[in-house]
């Protein structure tokens, strides 16, 4: 960072690079000379050097918002100033000025005398000895001193934390005198950039650090985008060449990057860390061409630009796409000028391998040529980094999930949105059962003797047996029914009845049963049979019958693995290995083999395992520990001053880990690997980010309005069953303010938005009576093809909120092979569909944000209907319209959220917050009870439901309905 050094005035004229920059295009037009542009860190905002004062020849500092076009100055008007930067935090700038020197008027009258005179000299730069760093607070206006000391204090740069401030200053040669020799003594009258070096501050201005001590003019730092080193350009002692170098933050590790012997300056960091664009005259003295090098100087620098004469102190976008640079016009004057960069091609020209997947930036979300329009780059940028293998997955409640949600707490800081979580910052946290693990107290033991007199032989855990992660706790004894597959399932037009208890009973007894389906019925049988198999319907098949266990027979004992929450059943279940599964049938004449390939065929054959002088018995004990962890939101919001009312704006960021929890739809050979959950919900998270940045910039620059406040929302836990954002919309006064809190008007949600293929799905309309009206709208003003759905019982956040009696809609792109697998990959994302998705999804923002006649849009909650039956399972015969809550844990029943419109269950009287605890004579004590008792109904015939309400128990008359 630093002035230009002299160049001859020459045109300009249209030819760059082809391969590198394209879409030349002037940015600054007034004032006699306008250079050192740099953004600020979102790329909305450029702050620049500009002579354009009527009574000031000199530069003055000023900024340049981008997207309304307005321009304030910085820097006081008076005296000299140069090289301005904004702080990280967007609220102060730095710069160097003159304006406290004694001298100025007289300074201010020679140099008009000077550009009076019809002799031009050529333009070179003063090192004033009165250049000092000042910060200001672009709200307030109050300058801070930074370097009082004597000297040349400027060039400097803040670090990408904000917290210290690299520049370059020659202050030792005033202060000490002393120290210089005749020869330096002589060539610093001469030339004050001579005994120029690098230090290093806090921002404040304190503990300052010389990291350069050479002779030659050391100058113009910046920071790398990580904050781990400093870039600056190092002359000769004679002032005819300089080298582009690197160090560290101490001033280690000096390295010269090039080798090129010419004058060589202005280096500046890609955004991406990995290579530099920098400014030399190897074509000539004055002709000033851009050039690139890579971050370790280990490959030639190669030129970029091939426009005749100056060129110089270029700066990248912070989203890596686009340039600014000072260019010499035909005028003869220097102004500012904007560029499209080829990040690809730059890195082939450099033999760099392709860029990785960056953190995610603010600067990402907008462009010097079309500000804040939403770009494809942006939205594939953003789910490339979400998606890659280094998060694994973003399991709720593991490192990974935690560290994206302080990064993406970080960039909501950026965006300048005001937290909602706790502590006053953005992360909202929930608790949440994570794991089960094998408690001290568990074993079991297994006896054949006579009855009354048994032998006990102690069973080894993880060996002969290991309990299942829904297991209940405690212990249990009994003797033991061989019941076969252990499924029933009623007559169907291709299936008879089957019961695999018909034959016994298993009454007191424990229930020794095969996973899975007979392996020899007909295709069609099979796949009638297929949905009773699921093992928790067996084991409340089991309960059901008396049993008061359940031995399933594992092909291998593998360790306990966890099942996810809410899993808890009302027996103890223990997997069996094959050995003692033959042991435990020995009694019956016929071993595990010989029993299966019997029961294969379809038979419902079962055996109580015991002789007349011998009794098997099992006695068992089950203890399991289960740990809670924390999940974590992340809440940013929008603030209007005044507003009464919200809009929540979310997606979900977590997904399945290695697919741990049961929802994975990977091959076998899939089995274990990540899966990265690219659509399923890194586009929907790149939507909010690029939504929240794009409101927010619009807003603090006066370009809009909004009569709403706007809560930007990242939930977790919603691949567990909405747990995140359930928590957070329960709690949403005492998180925000307690009972003044705005009232939550509307829920917008993206979750799976990545992937369209010509249909947008606009679901959950049937909430409030003015969506159908307000997409009827848009659909005539987009590209996007619309598929409008009233059903918002949606297996997504937005039934959070819905079940909170909010109205909300969802945009998602359809399902697709890929969901919930390994294969979910970024290189699948139509990033240009996702972007034209989230057009329409800002004009959505817009309608709710606008004013109507003085007031906001309203909206109008509704209780919609739901599609039959999809709250309570697809493969159901009857439909009762209740929503449990899925998210219950330590419950015994099963608690519901609500019922959905003109269902049985709504009819019934049933509400939310009711606790079921028995439903046709069945005891309902979770979930699983639940789906078991719902097989049992018959369409149209009346049954009673029992319920707890506030503690107190209700029974009410409920009449089924045939599912359509």
């Amino acid at each position: 960072m630093s002035p230009q050094p002299s160049a001859a005035q020459a045109p300009a004229t249209d030819e760059t690079d082809p391969q590198v920059i394209g879409n030349v295009r002037q940015l600054s037009y007034t004032g006699l000379r306008a250079g050192e542009a740099y953004f600020n860190r979102d790329g909305t905002q450029l702050i620049y050097q500009s002579e354009r004062e009527d009574k000031n020849p000199f530069y003055q500092i000023y900024t340049l918002n981008l997207l309304s076009g307005k321009i304030d100055r910085v820097s006081p008007g008076q005296g000299k100033t140069t090289c301005s930067w904004f702080h990280p935090d967007g609220e102060r700038a730095l710069f160097s000025s003159t304006h406290q020197d004694p001298r100025l008027q007289e300074k201010v009258k020679e140099e008009y005398e000077a550009r009076r005179n019809p002799q031009k000299n050529r333009y070179s730069w003063s090192f004033d000895e009165e250049f000092k760093i000042y910060e200001k607070n672009l709200k307030s206006g109050k300058l801070k001193l930074l370097t009082p000391e004597h000297g040349y204090n400027a060039e400097g740069s803040y670090s990408p934390d904000g917290r210290l401030i690299a520049f370059a200053s020659n202050r030792n040669a005033y202060a000490h005198p002393e120290t210089l020799t005749a020869e330096d003594q002589k060539l610093f009258s001469q030339d004050p950039s001579y005994m120029m070096d690098i230090y290093i501050m806090n921002a404040d201005g304190s503990n300052v650090r010389q990291l350069t001590d050479v002779r030659g003019y050391d100058g113009g730092p910046f920071f790398s985008p990580d904050g781990r080193k400093i870039t600056w350009r190092r002359f000769a002692p004679n002032g005819q060449s300089a080298e582009i170098y690197t160090m560290n933050l101490d001033g280690s590790e000096q390295k010269a990057l090039t080798k090129i012997k010419a004058m060589s300056w202005a280096p500046f960091f890609h955004p991406s860390g990995d290579y530099l664009i920098f400014t030399t005259n190897t074509q000539g003295y004055a002709n000033f061409e851009l050039y690139i090098v890579d971050a370790e100087g280990k490959h030639e620098p190669v030129r970029v630009s091939h426009i005749p004469e100056f060129d110089g102190l270029p700066v990248f976008h912070p989203n890596g796409r686009e340039i600014v640079w000072t260019h010499k016009t035909e005028k003869g004057d220097g102004q500012l000028f904007r560029a499209d960069w080829d990040d690809a091609k730059a890195r082939a020209l450099l033999a760099l391998p392709p860029a990785q997947a960056a953190a995610i930036r603010v600067g990402q979300f907008s462009s010097v040529n079309k500000p804040l329009e939403i770009s494809p780059q942006s939205v594939q940028q953003t789910v490339d980094y979400l998606a890659q293998p280094e998060f694994a997955g973003r399991l709720t409640g593991s490192e990974q999930e935690a560290r994206i949600a302080r990064e993406l707490s970080s960039v909501f800081q950026q965006i300048g949105l005001s937290p909602v979580g706790e502590n006053g910052g953005y992360l909202a946290s929930f608790p949440f059962t994570s794991q089960v693990d094998l408690g001290p107290q568990t074993r079991a033991a297994w006896s054949f003797g006579e009855p009354g007199k048994p032998a006990w032989s102690e069973l080894e855990t993880g060996k002969d047996f290991v309990p299942l992660s829904f297991s209940r706790t405690g212990t249990a004894k009994g003797g033991v029914v061989f019941a076969g597959y252990g499924l029933v399932a009623p007559a169907t037009e291709k299936l008879e009845a089957f019961d695999s208890y018909a034959h016994t009973d298993v009454k007191g007894k424990w229930a020794l049963i095969l996973r899975d389906i007979p392996e020899n019925l007909p295709a069609d049988k099979r796949v009638e049979l297929l949905y009773f198999s699921r093992l928790q319907n067996k084991v409340q098949t089991a309960a059901q019958k008396g049993a008061v266990g359940v031995l399933v027979v594992s092909d291998k004992i593998a360790p306990l693995h966890f099942e996810g929450a809410s899993t808890a059943l009302s027996l103890p279940v223990i997997g069996v290995s094959k050995e003692l599964a033959d042991k435990l049938l020995a009694s019956t004449g016929r071993n595990l083999a010989q029993w299966t390939e019997v029961l294969d065929t379809g038979t419902t054959q079962a055996a109580e395992i015991k002789t007349r002088e011998k009794e098997v018995l099992v006695d068992a004990n089950i203890d399991l520990i289960w740990t809670r962890s924390t999940g974590n939101n992340v809440v940013g919001e929008l603030k209007v001053p005044g507003a009464k009312e919200t809009v929540v704006i979310g997606a979900h960021l977590d997904h399945l880990g290695h697919g741990e929890f049961g929802s994975s739809l990977a091959k076998d050979e899939e089995k274990g690997q990540i899966h990265p959950g690219a659509d399923d919900n890194a586009s929907g998270v790149a939507g909010v980010l690029a939504l929240a940045h794009q409101l927010a910039a619009e807003t603090q620059a006066g370009l809009i309005h909004p009569q709403r406040n706007i809560i930007f929302a990242l939930w977790s836990g919603e691949e567990l069953g909405l747990l995140g954002s359930t928590h957070w919309v329960r709690n949403f006064a005492a998180s925000h303010g307690g009972k003044n809190a705005e009232k939550i008007v509307a829920n917008i949600n993206l979750d799976m938005i990545g992937r369209y293929q010509g249909k947008l799905q606009v679901q959950g309309l049937g909430s409030a009576k003015e969506w159908k009206g307000l997409f009827e709208k848009a659909a005539l003003q987009t590209p996007v093809n619309l598929i409008l759905q009233d059903d918002p019982y949606l297996p997504s956040d937005s039934m959070a909120f819905y079940l909170e009696n909010i109205p909300t809609v969802m945009f998602f792109t359809g399902a697709h092979g890929e969901y919930h697998t390994p294969r979910d990959v970024a290189s699948l994302i139509n990033a240009q569909g996702e972007a034209d998705v989230l057009n329409l999804v800002r004009r959505t923002l817009d309608e709710l944000g606008a004013s109507h006649g003085g007031k906001p849009l309203p909206i109008t909650y509704a209780k919609a209907e739901s599609s039959r039956g999809q709250m309570e399972g697809r493969s159901f015969r009857v439909y009762l319209g209740t929503i449990p809550d899925y998210t219950q844990e330590a419950v015994k029943g099963v608690l519901l959220s609500g019922t959905t419109k003109n269902s049985p269950a709504e009819k019934a009287g049933l509400a939310g917050n009711d606790v079921i605890v028995e439903l046709a004579g069945l005891k309902i004590e979770n979930l699983y009870d639940y789906v078991y008792a719902l097989q049992t109904l018959k369409a149209n015939k009346e049954t009673q439901i029992k319920v707890l309400r506030k503690g107190e128990a209700k029974e009410f008359a409920i009449t089924p309905e045939a599912k359509e």
